[in-house]
């Protein structure tokens, strides 16, 4: 059953100062977050977002909208990667979530447990 609590959200483009951000934030510098020739090297079109960081901002856009004490679980399986200028899109599934970027690729899906839920 898809939520009817959750409208379709767009999170703000991903910015590579943001990504150095997070990257000083937790430590993780591996050039494929930072470095494009290095990231090219590895077959990507571009260096790619930490996936907590993709994480996070989700997380984010399902807080806005149901509240800090209503999610009571996320489990958000990554399926694509996430690039600098990237605009996440979360909208509600028949199971919780669907991720889109601003192409219509799908990145991440997640299942949610939200307070209230019977299964809860």
């Amino acid at each position: 059953m898809s939520r009817p609590d959750l409208v379709p959200a767009t999170a703000s483009p991903i910015t590579r100062d943001r990504i150095q951000a997070y990257g000083d934030a937790v430590g993780d510098h591996n050039p494929v977050h930072f470095d494009a020739a290095f990231a090219r090297a590895a077959g990507l079109p571009d260096t790619v977002v930490h996936g907590p960081f993709t994480t996070a901002i989700v997380i984010d856009q399902l807080i806005a909208q149901l509240g800090a004490d209503t999610v009571l679980n996320l489990d958000l399986r990554l399926r694509g990667p996430v690039f600098p200028g990237d605009e996440l899109t979360v909208t509600a599934a028949d199971y919780g979530v669907d991720v889109h970027s601003q192409s219509g690729a799908l990145v991440a899906t997640g299942v949610i447990i939200l307070s209230g839920d019977p299964d809860s």
